[in-house]
This record gives C-alpha cells, sequence and structure tokens, in this order.
C-alpha cells in the first residue's frame, strides 16, 4: 500500500516538475524573444498626449514600451500607426545620422501617394476629384488650427506626413516636413507600463560625447550646450496596451 502511494506521489512530482519546466522555458523564451526581437523605447515630453505620457525631467514619470523595428512592420505601416522617426536634420550633407540625433514618437496622418488637407484641425484627403474626410480614430489635445496646412499637400510614393497628438506641442511635420520612408526606424506594439526618468549624463549638442557631469565648455569640441540624458527607474509593469 505504502509502495503504490510512494509512486503516486512520484508520479505527481514529476509532473508538477515537467509542468514547472516547460512554464520556465517558455519564460524565458518570451523574454528573449521580446528582447532581441524589439527594441525596447520610453516616451519623452508631451508630444503625443493623451494617448502617451511622457516625463521631461528627473522623477518624473513615463511610458515605456517596445518598437518593431524589422523592414517588413516598416513596409506595412499604415494611417494612424504610432512610429518612431528621425528628421532630416538629423542627417548631415553626406547623409550620416548625427551623433546628437534623437528618435521621435509621432502619429502617421498622411500617407504615400496622398493628397490631402488639414482644416481647422481635420484631415481630408483626396480621391477622384473630391477630397474626403478621413475622422481620427484617436483622442488628441485640442482640435485646433495650429497645424493645418494652408494648400493641399501631396506625398511622393516614400513619403508620410506626421503629427503629435497633442497639437499645440509637437514638433512634427508642420515644422520640418514630409518624413521620408528611409527615416522611420520602427512601429509601436506597445506601451506595458511606466518608469521614472533618472540622469545618467548629458550629451554635447555638437560632437555627441556623454559627460557624467554638465562640463562646461565641453572639453572635446568646446560647445557649452547640453541635452541631458536620461535612463528608466523603478518600473512598473502593467497590462500592455497595443496599437
Amino acid at each position: 500500500m505504502r509502495t503504490m502511494k510512494n509512486k503516486k506521489l512520484k508520479a505527481t512530482l514529476s509532473i508538477t516538475g515537467y509542468f514547472l519546466l516547460v512554464i520556465a522555458i517558455c519564460f524565458v523564451g518570451a523574454l528573449v524573444f521580446h528582447s532581441y526581437y524589439y527594441e525596447s523605447v520610453y516616451v519623452h515630453g508631451n508630444s503625443m498626449n493623451p494617448t502617451l505620457n511622457g516625463g521631461e525631467n528627473e522623477g518624473e514619470e513615463a511610458d515605456f514600451g517596445i518598437v518593431d523595428t524589422h523592414k517588413s512592420a516598416i513596409n506595412h505601416i499604415k494611417r494612424f500607426d504610432i512610429i518612431s522617426t528621425y528628421y532630416s536634420e538629423d542627417y548631415s550633407f553626406s547623409g550620416q545620422l548625427l551623433s546628437i540625433a534623437s528618435k521621435k514618437i509621432k502619429r502617421v496622418i498622411g500617407m504615400p501617394g496622398d493628397t490631402f488637407i488639414i482644416k481647422d484641425g481635420l484631415l481630408s484627403v483626396k480621391e477622384g476629384n473630391e477630397f474626403v474626410s478621413v475622422p481620427y480614430k484617436f483622442k488628441v489635445s485640442a482640435i485646433t488650427t495650429e497645424k493645418d496646412t494652408a494648400d493641399p499637400l501631396t506625398l511622393s510614393d516614400d513619403e508620410y506626413w506626421v503629427l503629435g497628438d497633442n497639437r499645440t506641442n509637437s514638433r512634427d511635420s508642420a515644422y520640418v516636413g514630409k518624413i521620408q520612408k528611409k527615416y522611420i526606424s520602427g512601429v509601436l506594439v506597445a506601451i506595458e507600463g511606466k518608469a521614472k526618468l533618472k540622469v545618467k549624463g548629458y550629451r554635447c549638442n555638437t560632437c555627441g560625447k556623454i559627460f557624467k557631469t554638465q562640463s562646461k565648455p565641453c572639453t572635446n569640441c568646446g560647445d557649452t550646450t547640453f541635452t541631458t540624458q536620461y535612463k528608466l527607474v523603478n518600473k512598473k509593469y502593467s497590462w500592455p496596451r497595443f496599437f
């Protein structure tokens, strides 16, 4: 009788062990996939409010999440997707990415091949011989005329028009113009939680050298202007918001 009970106990422990092993393998696999397949990002600034929330100073909270940087994702961008992108000003005349360049998180409004107009804050895209209103599927901070286009704009086959959801406080296509596809680095997949910003250094605005303290002038090029660099601390994960 005791032998039978021992066999059942061993069988139960064996099954439990295999079950826990499978869970562990799945967890590690998911972690590796998450870390190596996607790029981690955090939101800095409030240009995408109210959709995304970003801190601007040390100690403030910022949303963090993941971006798909693969060509397959960039090749299938849809209107109103949120993307990570550079601007033309982030590149030198020879086409090299500047050391002081930083990625921006914006929403795609105009798609390649579009002829569109933004009037009274609302989007209309030309279909045939007339303009058709395209309702927003997201909230903006306010419907204003600040980002209106004076005339209809036409995008080529590799150009996009991007805006921040915080229309009154976003440096986007309304200021820098059309965004070429080659500048886009990824498509937002999900926001996974919030974290606090902590200063990790100061980047020279001319040469891009990083200093632990805000040294003036830069010991490398002599510039006296710096951009604060942050890292995330106290991460608080929540149920992902997918986009």
